[in-house]
């Protein structure tokens, strides 16, 4: 029989059984771990080519209660000399008895480079093998859900540079210290955590403190967990309220993202910061934002107890401020405040949706920004009531330099007539463009 008479589609499998063996694995590394293993399975030209991956990707999207026994059996059959990366994610139906530590050895032993595992089954926190806490390899740390970070002995990850703690436990706090120590050349930590009403908190730590001198990039993130559905329904409820301490004076990067917060403090002045975002804050004072007051972009959620701060902080090198009002909070007076305080401000976003009525008060002074640097404004959700008019209707009279002011209306505003209703605002700025939208 002729080649020209062979189905197509035997001819195209033909064509990729004889490419060689590092495009093949090219291939298998683009699909998860899972469909790279079936692939045996097509002639035995592919039964070992995937056992030669030095990327594997194990991730439960069924939640089987066989996952972790393939994953286990894969593994095993695994014989590539380097396993670069080890990815797991397993759901609440893999049984507790499969052995991740074994897992984790293997591919520190295989000069593993980014370890990351998702426990979300319903056992214990597991704890991990000493290897993984001192492999000279690994470049990338992902741990989530049901870990126990347990290092009572002396670390070292030379090698690491971006780590990720995601509602996990702690044993203690000097296993958060010795695990942040570890690593000479951490560049950014990334946390999110878990509180939970009345009870211990859940990862085992009342105070948090991220001492790491040549951290870069910092993101914190808290939450509040749930516990039983009969303390849900009770109103008052009492919270277990820690803290957060930050000693990484080298930052240039840092998110502060609370739902549910802790005290924050920082222990001096980050004076290389470029980027910082605080949200939700608990409790932030004058002395917490001074330390921030370095930095050139600033996404700052003003709240009844950050008022104040908006006078006495001086943002003398801030560049570009998103400026984001809670619901509960008269913000015109203090927005104007932090305006006068940012004097090279170019790039102002303004996000007051869901807020009410705010009374305007029109300043005795222009606020330097807007006289001599301010060129663009973004306005998020605007909704065309009486005080968002004043204050852009203002804005727009006195920034000389604008350039570009873009605002986004809410899905109730009729376009048509809000773009007339700007486009009469007179702009001392007779160059500046003013671009209008609707959110989806």
């Amino acid at each position: 029989m002729g080649l020209s008479r062979i189905d197509p589609e035997i001819q195209g499998c033909q064509r990729i059984c004889d490419l060689p063996n590092d495009l093949l694995l090219r291939i298998l590394h683009l699909v998860p771990a899972k469909d790279a293993v079936a692939t045996e399975v097509l002639s035995k030209r592919w039964r070992h080519v995937w056992k030669m991956m030095h990327k594997l990707d194990f991730i439960e999207n069924q939640d089987s209660e066989s996952f972790g026994r393939f994953i286990d059996k894969a593994l095993q059959l695994h014989k590539a000399p380097k396993l670069r990366s080890l990815v797991v994610e397993v759901g609440p139906r893999c049984p507790v008895d499969v052995d991740v530590r074994k897992w984790a050895d293997k591919a520190v032993n295989q000069g593993v480079m980014n370890l990351e595992f998702k426990l979300h089954w319903r056992g214990e926190p597991t704890s991990f093998p000493k290897s993984v806490y001192t492999c000279d390899t690994l470049v990338r740390l992902c741990l989530s859900n049901q870990v126990l970070v347990d290092v009572s002995f002396t670390a070292s990850l030379p090698s690491l540079t971006h780590m990720f703690l995601f509602k996990v436990v702690y044993k203690d706090q000097d296993s958060l210290a010795r695990l942040l120590s570890s690593c000479p050349l951490l560049y950014h930590l990334s946390v999110e955590r878990h509180k939970i009403r009345k009870q211990a908190r859940e990862d085992n730590l009342t105070d948090f403190t991220v001492k790491v001198p040549w951290l870069k990039s910092l993101r914190y993130y808290t939450s509040l967990r749930e516990r039983q559905e009969h303390e849900q329904e009770q109103e008052q409820e009492e919270y277990q309220i820690g803290s957060l301490v930050i000693d990484c004076p080298a930052l240039t990067r840092v998110v502060i993202l609370e739902q549910w917060g802790d005290y924050c403090s920082v222990t001096e002045k980050m004076l290389c910061l470029e980027e910082a975002y605080i949200r939700y804050v608990h409790n932030p004072d004058e002395k917490l934002l001074t330390c921030f007051s370095s930095a050139r972009r600033l996404v700052f959620s003003l709240s009844k107890s950050t008022v104040a701060c908006c006078k006495a902080v001086k943002f003398s090198g801030l560049i570009d401020l998103e400026f984001i009002a809670q619901i509960d909070v008269d913000w015109l007076e203090p927005f104007i405040l932090l305006l006068h305080n940012s004097p090279k401000l170019k790039i102002l976003t303004v996000d007051t949706a869901g807020c009410p009525q705010s009374p305007w008060n029109e300043p005795s002074t222009v606020p330097g920004c807007l006289s001599s640097h301010l060129e663009v404004v973004k306005w998020k959700d605007y909704e065309g009531k009486e005080d968002e008019k004043q204050l852009l209707t203002y804005i727009l009279a006195n920034s000389y330099h604008l350039k570009t002011v873009e605002v986004l209306l809410v899905a109730t505003c009729n376009l048509e007539e809000c773009q007339k209703e700007l486009e009469s605002m007179p702009r001392i700025s007779t160059s500046s463009r003013l671009l209008c939208s609707t959110s989806s």
